[in-house]
């Protein structure tokens, strides 16, 4: 139950992202600045699995993590997605997670798609981006052919959902602004319920949204702690590139 966007810019990309989950799961701490094999990385942590469902990292390579609902729920002892894309969060570069997802036994984590983005600096102006959306469906790895700039994931109702939700999307345009894509994630098109993108059912809702902007100088995440509807203060955190600096506007106990 999550929605991710994106969009290019000369100089690099923004990923926008909602996460949405039970109302009764432990709320996230902020993202931060960690070090995983040398290589600095921008994540919220999820109490539950001590793993994430968003990074990015020095070399400019972002992390989502959807569940996959419809696929296949595996016999073996599950282990946390969430671990499993901390672990990759070091990585450089796309064909690097590809090379790691395929030498791994999948068959204990339950189905998921995973988005990957990267960028490579060409100039000082001018940076190469490249978006792959690896798809475990609890039987197979796949590599995803994307359509939009968008995806989206629920477990109730996905059919009706999924397009509906790819309906407000395509009405922004071929390359909507940073203000329109916030402005959608915050959205409760057609009404405050389990159709809209900030989502909100009984037992679950939309609990963070995440901004993440990788340019030739610096990684920012700006993160909001509770449902984008109800506003607040983020936290931002930074990766200047070649010196690694980090900032936050509020600490995790205020977010707790």
């Amino acid at each position: 139950m999550c929605t991710l966007s994106w969009k290019v810019n000369p100089e690099g990309y923004e990923v926008f992202f909602n996460r949405d989950e039970q109302r009764t799961r432990k709320q996230a701490m902020a993202p931060q600045c960690f070090q995983f094999q040398n290589t600095d990385v921008l994540m919220p942590i999820d109490p539950v699995g001590q793993g994430s469902w968003i990074s990015v990292n020095e070399h400019g390579l972002s992390l989502c993590l959807l569940n996959f609902y419809q696929g296949k729920t595996p016999t073996k002892v599950l282990q946390s997605r969430g671990q499993l894309l901390k672990s990759l969060s070091h990585l450089n570069n796309i064909s690097a997670v590809n090379l790691h997802l395929t030498s791994l036994d999948l068959s204990c984590f339950a189905a998921f798609s995973l988005v990957v983005f990267e960028t490579v600096q060409q100039s000082s102006s001018r940076s190469s981006f490249d978006v792959r959306c690896f798809q475990w469906n609890g039987v197979r790895l796949e590599i995803l052919n994307l359509t939009r700039s968008m995806i989206t994931s629920s477990s109730v109702k996905f059919d009706h959902v999924a397009p509906m939700r790819a309906g407000y999307y395509d009405k922004l345009g071929e390359n909507p602004s940073s203000n329109a894509l916030i402005d959608f994630h915050f959205n409760h098109q057609p009404a405050k319920g389990f159709e809209s993108v900030c989502m909100h059912r009984d037992d679950a809702k939309t609990v963070s949204f995440s901004h993440i902007t990788v340019s030739n100088s610096n990684i920012a995440f700006s993160y909001l702690g509770n449902s984008p509807c109800k506003g607040g203060k983020p936290v931002d955190v930074f990766i200047q590139k070649n010196k690694q600096y980090s900032h936050t506007d509020a600490s995790e106990s205020e977010l707790a």
